[in-house]
């Protein structure tokens, strides 16, 4: 049987960034786009409508916020002195954003500053950044950039994960260095994780003398730090079968092509690409139509499960919308809600006794056992390709047996996978 895939942790629900509406198109006040994100189908996102019938939007991947309502640094970057000592408040000397080296907006800071991204097992990201220190009255002798995972401690020295690892770092004063360094995942970590990506100076001391600068890779910009891309999936939707549907990087690489079905589609790239900006094109037919009403937008890297679910899978389909109502001789009015039924699953999955927690908690601890939506990917042998856009149940129900030769313990659990709603077409 083909190995069914899944994939958590959409980049475009953790990116600090909303959508953006390509010119001329632009957004609902009615259907915000912002809701293309949230992981709820059922909160519409739509466009106005376009004479040619062309639509996009543009998705900024970027995990590194450049603005924040944190009240120790409004620009996203917290003081990491403060944030170790746990006080919290602003340092002397907050970071701020300004225009600097010709780069606007570049970040000043005084003191090593630090983002907290949330990172998925396997997941490889990219870091662009440039890095710049003032040696003018300067008591600092350089800057440099880490980025370390907290689940091991270490930090990524440019090829490996190392004890007090430093991506990079420049001495060379008041010139910009600028980095685009590919980070790949500790292949040794089968759970989420966080980065923290640190900015500091190089001293021994730190104060308004220690001023240094950070901006995007070689331009005018924040900070970015993306992951890479290989799925795309458009969960709830109205586009005709006709449509053309694609998702392309930003401002040149690879698209993916999806090809229109009810009620949702996806596509799984045969390579993944590290790219920041990716464009979401919807060109409709000719004639009279709807415009483009969406309901999900994922974009991220799809994963394998190691043991595929046991087939065959109980699946329910209902509408949970029902109202009935009773009238005096016994006639049973029934209204329903208009939007498609959700289908519910049991997923049970075995797996030798050594490996069993490993393998269950592949889905629950990345779900937060439950609390967060997933992709489930089915293979073709299973209702066609279909997909499923959910949540896994919080409890799990196991058995323990033993193989037929008695040699070896086995674990079987299950766990129910609810599909999320959809909202009416």
């Amino acid at each position: 049987m083909a190995t069914w895939g899944y994939a958590i942790g959409s980049l475009v629900g953790r990116s600090a960034l909303a959508p953006v509406a390509v010119s001329p198109a632009t957004f609902d006040a009615l259907l915000p786009a912002t809701n293309l994100g949230n992981g709820y189908p059922d909160e519409l996102a739509g466009f106005t409508w376009r004479s040619d019938g062309a639509y996009a939007v543009d998705f900024d991947l970027n995990l590194l916020a450049n603005a924040s309502e944190r009240a120790d640094a409004p620009t996203g970057w917290a003081d990491y002195l403060n944030f170790l000592a746990g006080t919290p408040g602003l340092p002397a000397n907050p970071p701020d954003w300004g225009n600097y080296g010709a780069r606007n907006p570049a970040l000043r800071f005084f003191r090593p500053s630090v983002q907290e991204i949330d990172v998925m097992p396997g997941e490889t990201v990219k870091l662009d950044v440039g890095i710049y220190w003032v040696s003018a009255g300067s008591t600092a002798t350089g800057v440099r950039v880490r980025v370390v995972d907290r689940w091991s401690g270490k930090g990524w020295n440019g090829s490996a994960w190392a004890s007090g690892g430093v991506l990079d770092s420049t001495t060379v004063a008041d010139t910009w260095k600028d980095i685009a360094e590919q980070i790949d995942a500790d292949t040794a970590r089968t759970e989420r994780t966080t980065y923290l990506v640190i900015l500091e100076p190089i001293a021994t001391s730190f104060g308004v003398t220690t001023v240094c600068y950070a901006s995007d890779n070689g331009a005018a910009g924040s900070p970015a730090l993306y992951g890479a891309v290989d799925l795309c999936a458009i969960v709830g939707h109205n586009l005709p079968a006709n449509a053309t549907v694609t998702l392309a990087p930003q401002p040149s690489g690879t698209s993916i092509t999806l090809t229109p079905a009810q009620p949702s589609m996806y596509t799984v790239a045969v390579a993944s690409q590290l790219i920041q900006v990716w464009r979401l094109s919807i060109q409709m037919p000719t004639g009279n139509q709807p415009r483009p009403i969406l309901g999900e937008v994922w974009i991220g890297t799809a994963r394998t499960f190691d043991r595929s679910p046991t087939l065959p899978i109980p699946v329910t389909e209902a509408d949970k919308g029902q109202v009935r109502i009773e009238a005096a001789r016994g006639r049973v009015e029934v209204l329903s809600d208009p939007g498609r039924p959700a289908a519910g699953l049991r997923l049970e999955m075995s797996t030798p006794e050594a490996d069993y927690v490993r393998v269950r908690d592949e889905i629950m601890r990345l779900t937060r056992f439950g609390g967060e939506p997933m992709l489930l990917i089915p293979s073709a042998a299973f209702e066609g390709g279909r997909f499923y856009h959910g949540r896994v149940g919080q409890e799990i129900s196991y058995t323990r047996f033993t193989a037929a030769d008695g040699t070896e313990h086995w674990r079987s659990f299950q766990l129910a996978f609810d599909e999320s709603p959809f909202a009416a077409s």
